[in-house]
């Protein structure tokens, strides 16, 4: 056994949690042996070597940090008390601040958007300072492996559940573009702000970011960052538990809560991730390059985020104003195109 440094980082950073091996090891869902090896060899040369991407994962959720800045941390001679500190942005408390304040519940609580940001930290697409994935410090190992030929897409995270008419026509270059579009999410989340669609690739980003995500009611997060407001101190109630033995129910209410919040409607949308979902479901594919539905175009910009704001806007309305907004504007066309004013000017 490696003889332990007195500047033991990972040491130093479980202690700055309060917690115990026991308790650390409980986190990672490891055994105790092997969060001992783990620690006692953190400031060797090699520390990370012979565990597995998910012991990684593990020892990373326990100290609260995301896989990128563990690998630092195991770095030789950076310590969490140096001028090399490992970047966690914010200690824990100021995170909890951050969240507490940006994130009122319209459409995310401080809870939801602390799990979805977990699960992007958590991923192999940690969000970077420059929002490029890098070889070197952005990918765990089953990405890594991928971009070598080791292992297959679906051996992936999150982009092991892009749809099969996506991944049969795209190259690498294309999936490491979608899994920027995944560590945007984390990145936008991480500075306080609710993450909206500016492209198709950014839709399904986080569709899938959603779906690989337990609702904080199931999960640790709330355990990890003490003081984060969930939905009863938000909404004065849980409005994702009708029954709270029923986690099943749970998750998929908590879910379309999410997806109704951050995802353009369906029927606003119809031609682009609701039709391909469909055809999806059908066997069918999508093959001229020119189909704004084409993997090819996903990450064409367009005004998704204006569109999506106001459309959520508009859908949430009362369907008696619906209907009166609809008739004014129907109005003004007809005030436009009636006869004798075509060409008179409607500026002020």
């Amino acid at each position: 056994m490696a003889k332990e440094s007195a500047n033991n980082a990972v040491k130093q950073r479980r202690a700055e949690l309060n917690l115990t091996q026991q308790e650390a090891a409980r986190r990672a869902d490891v055994s105790l042996a092997t969060w001992r090896r783990f620690e006692n060899n953190a400031d060797s040369a090699g520390a990370l070597d012979g565990f597995r991407a998910d012991n990684l994962q593990g020892f990373a959720r326990a100290l609260k940090l995301s896989v990128t800045a563990l690998k630092h941390l195991t770095d030789a001679g950076v310590t969490p008390g140096n001028d090399e500190r490992v970047e966690t942005d914010h200690p824990a408390s100021d995170v909890v601040q951050l969240f507490n304040r940006s994130f009122t519940g319209e459409p995310l609580t401080p809870a939801d958007a602390m799990a979805l940001a977990s699960t992007v930290d958590f991923s192999d697409f940690a969000p970077t300072r420059d929002g490029k994935l890098h070889l070197d410090t952005s990918f765990t190992y089953e990405f890594a492996a991928y971009l070598k030929g080791e292992a297959t897409i679906r051996d992936v995270g999150l982009l092991r559940d892009l749809p099969e008419l996506a991944l049969t026509q795209v190259n690498n270059h294309w999936l490491v573009r979608m899994g920027e579009r995944i560590m945007r999410i984390g990145s936008e989340l991480g500075k306080g702000r609710v993450p909206r669609p500016q492209c198709l690739a950014d839709e399904y980003a986080l569709w899938i970011v959603i779906q690989n995500t337990d609702p904080p009611q199931i999960g640790d997060v709330l355990d990890m960052f003490p003081g984060l407001r969930n939905a009863d101190d938000v909404f004065g109630h849980d409005p994702d538990v009708d029954e709270p033995d029923d986690d099943r129910a749970i998750r998929e209410e908590w879910m379309n809560r999410m997806a109704g919040g951050l995802l353009p409607p369906d029927e606003s949308h119809s031609h682009r991730r609701y039709d391909l979902t469909l055809m999806e479901a059908y066997g069918q594919g999508v093959y001229d390059p020119g189909d704004p539905r084409h993997p090819l175009r996903w990450f064409d910009r367009d005004d998704l985020r204006e569109r999506c704001t106001s459309e959520l806007a508009f859908v949430r309305l009362p369907k008696e104003e619906q209907e009166a907004r609809t008739a004014e504007a129907f109005n003004r066309m007809s005030e436009i195109l009636r006869p004798g004013t075509a060409g008179t000017s409607h500026c002020p």
